[in-house]
């Protein structure tokens, strides 16, 4: 009976969502001509009688018409414009409450221009800011599109990238979501590092989630969002790519789209090689001996993929939709840590080895989704479906041989499963007074299964170590049901939400036969205003409960050695975090430009070291600290004022940093206040380059028991279309100017200096060709185009 309440929910949604529409709204259609033939996909805007301001824009059909749906009773006139056609303003008319209008046809009159030399040149700008999130249009870069997606969230501001380490305005731990799915139960470092960026569209930095996305996220909720199909026609495209800096980088793909009636298609390959080195150095002292370990690691990773998709329109107000992603590969190692062990007071060497590490692993990731959409009335009333299956399958072979100290050769064998599926209903249902009403339900299931078989050789051979052997299992069921009400009124909106999440994790340790269940339930409220300030500028304020969970990677208790003396490991006895999140935005022509929030969090999770201090051996793992509060602000600003050739944007993020906790027998009680610049620069350059410079700056900074130093970068590319934009090539250099992450760790018996190096500068060049319906001249051009293009192409 655990789960019946949601898909109850879930049932009465699907019977009775249609006989909820209590209210209507009034409607106006119409339609547009040239002489005797439709006027096909005309820009059609509807503005207000007393003030023009802008209410909507639509693009006529192949037929000519128009319609606008969800209008206040009010004075309206219609202006029409597109390419060869005279901007026009038609005579106003008034809309009474719930009327539905039908207007005359508007007989548009043509001008001499020529479709056929008609050049479009507007891009989309590279931050947008929408409802209750930041858009990274990242695809528009030149900067980081000869890597991974990794290369790609260094273009989001504030974020910093430092090795596997991935933080925002100094603070570690964001949630990740792929087309706004989750990977907690994924090898998200391996998976971000071999994702090529040529399949991400853009990059979503989601600061106040609302009650219709999932409640796990710490307060950074960043969802990478892939490429999907918008052109008309058959259109496609072929790419090549390399790079250098310490090691050879490769990769090339195809896609191919078709889009015609109600039917789209859109498929894609693509192979990545990109090799890659990072080293970490660490210094560990104890009162009679200090540990100075340099560790290197180079890894060769293979990814191949592949993405089929399909839209279909079967009415008018009906869309299904399926698409699948299969991602296989291998991401292979070596690494080669060197390991002293000297006297403190005379420098004198008292023991060293070298340890050599290889490691093997295939791997392999299915993705399924499918939805449905029915547009229950013209007012907006909607009811989807969504269905999702994610499978992700590795295998991964660890050796360690180590030179010196007498240490004992190890083998670990480590196979893991892991299969996630989800079902969600959503609706939405707008009323009289401006008001929107959302409402629904979800469920997961996330079934994973992980061993490991670790061997040490003993006496010439490798045999079993049933000391670390280990096998994992771990289920997770979550419910979900959400509800919410939307409303605006001119530069007025609010927005207030309630969602409950029941939750059962189940981790069963096969090896030693014991299970650690946990349950709960909760409800996670959110709440949002916007309003006029004065003039242009405007304010809003937010509030959310969150809730981070454990990813399975944390919660597996095996051991991953890096040499005899340091390893990780996991910790099943996590408990999830839980974070009151609040924001005051000052906004700039509906724009913000200044952020201040404050964040609450008890049971922060967080990655820490512990030691033996008779050994020496010392291990990274993920533990609960008792509190974490962190409160600061962020300001934007524009480069265009600059110059007409100039443009991009600036910004600086201003955040303290206080952790206080009891761990290792000691009271934790650490504070910092961290500062992060960044810049990017986009000049236009004589004969049609393009220049874009970009830099971030990271203050001192905490995180947990680390305290880190400074560290900053530069990237710089060109970009130039040749061919009338069919050939596009991009040449660039990603961290030109780099300064590392280092830190300090001292807290209890641990006093220990960590340097994390990476691969800088990377020279990379990409060569694209395009084809296919966009590059039509004229009035097929027209037709062939995205909705984006032709709102372009009619202003």
């Amino acid at each position: 009976m655990r789960n019946q309440a949601p898909l109850s929910f879930l049932l009465f949604l699907c019977t009775c969502g249609p006989a909820l529409l209590f209210g209507q709204q009034a409607s106006v259609a119409g339609r547009v001509t040239t002489g005797s033939q439709p006027a096909e996909f005309t820009n059609v805007i509807l503005l207000a009688a007393a003030d023009s301001a802008v209410v909507k824009l639509e693009l006529s059909d192949a037929d000519g018409r128009f319609r606008f749906s969800g209008l206040a009773a009010a004075d309206y006139f219609v202006r029409t414009s597109g390419i060869g056609l005279s901007q026009t303003d038609h005579p106003p008319f008034t809309l009474a409450a719930e009327e539905v209008l039908t207007l005359p046809d508007y007989d548009l009159q043509q001008t001499a221009t020529d479709l056929a030399t008609v050049e479009v040149t507007a891009r989309r700008p590279f931050l947008e800011q929408k409802a209750g999130k930041l858009v990274v249009n990242v695809d528009e870069s030149i900067t980081g599109q000869g890597g991974s997606v990794v290369d790609l969230l260094k273009k989001v501001p504030g974020v910093v990238v430092a090795g596997d380490r991935i933080s925002m305005a100094g603070k570690s731990g964001l949630t990740i979501l792929i087309d706004g799915r989750p990977t907690k139960y994924l090898d998200i470092n391996s998976l971000l590092r071999d994702m090529p960026a040529d399949n991400i569209k853009s990059i979503e930095v989601i600061s106040q989630p609302g009650a219709s996305y999932d409640a796990e996220g710490n307060g950074g909720v960043i969802n990478i969002v892939l490429k999907k199909n918008q052109l008309l026609g058959t259109n496609g495209q072929v790419y090549l790519g390399g790079g250098y800096g310490e090691l050879p980088k490769y990769r090339a793909g195809a896609q191919l789209s078709h889009q015609s009636g109600g039917l789209n298609l859109n498929g894609s390959v693509s192979y990545n090689h990109r090799a890659w080195v990072e080293g970490l150095d660490l210094t560990r002292r104890f009162p009679d001996r200090t540990y100075v370990q340099s560790n290197r690691l180079e890894g060769t990773p293979n990814s191949y993929a592949t993405q089929l998709s399909a839209d279909y329109d079967p009415h008018p107000r009906h869309r299904v939709g399926i698409s699948g992603r299969y991602n296989l590969g291998t991401s292979d190692l070596t690494g080669r840590n060197f390991t002293r062990i000297v006297r403190p007071a005379s420098s004198e060497l008292e023991e060293s080895f070298t340890t050599f590490r290889d490691r093997s692993r295939d791997y392999d990731n299915l993705n399924l989704d499918a939805y449905y959409r029915i547009q229950l009335d013209t007012n907006g009333q909607e009811l989807t479906f969504d269905g999702s299956l994610n499978t992700f399958t590795r295998d991964s072979r660890n050796t360690l041989v180590s030179d010196g100290g007498g240490y004992n050769d190890r083998l670990n064998l480590e196979p893991s499963d892991a299969e996630i599926r989800s079902a969600r209903l959503d609706y939405r249902l707008p009323v009289a007074g401006g008001y929107v009403i959302t409402a629904g339900a979800k469920v997961s299931r996330a079934a994973l299964d992980n061993e490991l078989v670790a061997k040490e050789a003993r006496n010439g051979k490798f045999e079993l170590d049933t000391r670390l052997s280990n096998r994992f299992l771990y289920d997770e069921d979550i419910s979900a049901a959400y509800a919410a009400l939307a409303w605006e009124s001119g530069d007025w909106s609010a927005n207030a939400g309630l969602r409950y999440e029941h939750t059962r994790m189940e981790g069963y340790n096969v090896t030693i036969d014991s299970l650690t269940p946990r349950e709960f339930a909760q409800f996670f409220p959110s709440l949002s205003v916007s309003a006029p300030l004065a003039g242009p500028l405007g304010w809003s304020l937010a509030y959310s409960y969150r809730i981070e969970r454990p990813s399975y990677y944390d919660l597996d208790p095996f051991v991953t050695f890096i040499d005899p003396l340091t390893y990780e490991k996991g910790n099943p006895f996590l408990q999830p975090e839980l974070i009151h999140s609040g924001q005051l935005s000052v906004t700039y022509e509906k724009q913000p430009f200044l952020n201040l929030s404050y964040d609450f969090t008890s049971n922060i999770l967080s990655d820490v070291t512990e030691q033996n201090d008779s050994s020496g051996v010392a291990f990274q793992t993920t533990v609960n600290l008792d509190r974490y509060v962190r409160y600061g602000g962020s300001l934007f600003f524009p480069l265009d004022w600059i110059g007409k050739a100039v443009s991009g944007y600036g910004g600086a993020m201003i955040y303290y940093n206080d952790y206080t906790s009891d761990y290792l027998g000691g009271v934790l009680d650490q504070d910092q206040l961290s500062v992060t610049g960044f810049l990017q620069v986009d000049v236009k350059l004589p004969r049609d380059w393009k220049l874009q410079a970009s830099g971030f700056y990271q203050g001192k900074g905490l995180d947990g028991i680390i305290r880190f130093n400074p560290m900053y970068g530069l990237d710089a590319g060109l970009e130039k279309d040749f061919l009338d934009d069919r050939l596009n090539l991009v040449l660039t250099a990603d961290g030109i100017v780099q300064k590392y992450f280092s830190g300090t760790i001292d807290y209890q018996q641990q006093d220990m200096d960590i340097l994390s190096t990476w691969e800088a500068p990377v020279f990379s060049a990409k060569v694209t060709y395009k084809f296919g319906n966009r590059f039509l001249k004229g009035r097929d051009r027209r037709n062939s185009a995205s909705e984006e293009e032709r709102g372009r192409l009619g202003e």
